[in-house]
């Protein structure tokens, strides 16, 4: 179920990342090989430190991790969205 949150999170840049990638749905496993509200691939969330899968934590813990991913790798770690959002 995706999140509701408050308008300061509505208008974040992560939550509006959150929506494109899979609408905010931290559970989100739509058997592509991507897991989780920043549909990472497993590979990709255990070398930032994950544990388990994605879809397996809440939110604020995909979260962390998608901004150390980020911090690493610039936005194009999510290209088809983050030109959506004009971040790349």
């Amino acid at each position: 179920t995706p999140l509701t949150p408050p308008q300061a999170v509505v208008d974040d840049v992560w939550w509006q990342l959150a929506l494109c990638e899979c609408g905010g749905n931290p559970g989100c496993n739509i058997g592509n090989g991507y897991y989780g509200t920043f549909q990472f691939m497993p590979s990709t969330w255990w070398s930032v430190g994950g544990p388990g899968y994605p879809h397996e934590h809440p939110y604020e813990v995909q979260l962390h991790f998608a901004q150390v991913l980020q911090a690493r790798g610039g936005w194009g770690q999510w290209p088809a969205c983050a030109r959506r959002l004009g971040l790349i």
